[in-house]
């Protein structure tokens, strides 16, 4: 992974120390993948998208979350019609530019009754993948886990599941993006573990011999102890340590997840670990804006509208030589 730079320092929080050490390089058969909430992308049209699909470029994978916008004229399923939107496209021509295919969900989906607007009130889904490392498996489950992608009870954002397969056979998996409920009340973590067990019931009650489902994204989790009863049965979180994945530095918290079963989904390289790519420190070096660096010192509001409130968290997958479903 020739681009990422990793930090050198760590960072003390809630009196826990992350060690923060540069990645060795992966092997040069397994499949490098990127989960990222890009907050509002299509709707600030201040976003570094290239100084964004640069730190992206050399990853395999790369998941969006708070995608609010069509990048391309699209065609919803009800044959309504919407035009492609400035912001999104620069992101989706920056990203196509630097190697990557992509696959977007059909519609966009919310928490209210109404979808098929182009606004912050609801998000499409994106993965961004390298044709040469991994194709479409589209004979695997796929797409969203509910018809209905508005105002749904399991969800405040229906979940969509990418299935891949590696160029080589030697690996099929399917990754199911998530952003779920926000807040730190009682309710708001209620909220979160009923959309996550949801998760877990479409997973287990999907007829299929796949077992490597990866659930993944901005899961909103305050801390380790909600983290604690959050896990679905059987699955692991790979950042069970909590590491923070905001970019804020005055409010820290462990946001974004990685969960999967351990036992079938042996590709998973646990040895490589939960990555996380702190913005604030890895995009100042190159930071050519009109304004000072948002990042230093840290203007919150600036920094999410330039880049995002959460850093990019990453994990490796290795191929096997005999695929175990």
């Amino acid at each position: 992974m020739k681009r990422i730079g990793f930090l050198l320092v760590c960072t003390l929080v809630i009196g826990i120390v992350y060690g923060c050490l540069p990645l060795p390089d992966t092997n040069a058969d397994a499949i490098s993948v990127c989960s990222f909430n890009i907050q509002f992308l299509g709707n600030y049209k201040l976003k570094d998208d290239e100084a964004l699909t640069e730190l992206l470029e050399d990853f395999d994978i790369v998941v969006i979350q708070e995608l609010v916008a069509p990048p391309v004229d699209v065609t919803y399923p009800d044959g309504d019609t919407d035009a492609a939107d400035p912001e999104a496209k620069e992101f989706f021509d920056s990203m196509t530019a630097r190697g990557f295919d992509y696959w977007l969900s059909e519609e966009d989906t919310g928490t209210n009754g109404t979808i098929h607007q182009a606004g912050t009130g609801t998000e499409w889904w994106v993965a961004f993948y390298k044709s040469d490392v991994v194709e479409k498996a589209l004979d695997l489950p796929h797409g969203f886990l509910a018809e209905d992608r508005s105002d749904h009870p399991d969800y405040e954002r229906v979940p969509y599941a990418f299935s891949f397969r590696s160029s080589d056979s030697h690996a099929d998996f399917v990754l199911v993006s998530v952003h779920l409920q926000p807040g730190s009340s009682a309710a708001d973590a209620t909220r979160r573990k009923h959309e996550i067990d949801a998760v877990a019931d479409w997973i287990s009650d999907t007829e299929t011999s796949e077992q490597d489902f990866i659930i993944l994204g901005d899961m909103n989790i305050e801390d380790g102890d909600e983290l604690a009863s959050f896990v679905p049965y059987g699955f692991e979180s790979l950042n069970s340590g909590c590491a923070p994945t905001n970019t804020n530095p005055n409010s820290q918290r462990p946001y974004d997840h990685v969960l999967f079963h351990p036992s079938p989904t042996s590709e998973m390289d646990q040895a490589y670990g939960f990555r996380v790519i702190f913005l604030v420190s890895e995009l100042e070096g190159n930071w050519e804006g009109e304004v000072p660096y948002p990042g230093n010192p840290y203007d919150h509001g600036t920094f999410s509208q330039y880049f995002s409130d959460h850093n990019p968290v990453h994990f490796a997958l290795k191929p096997q030589q005999v695929d175990d479903d």
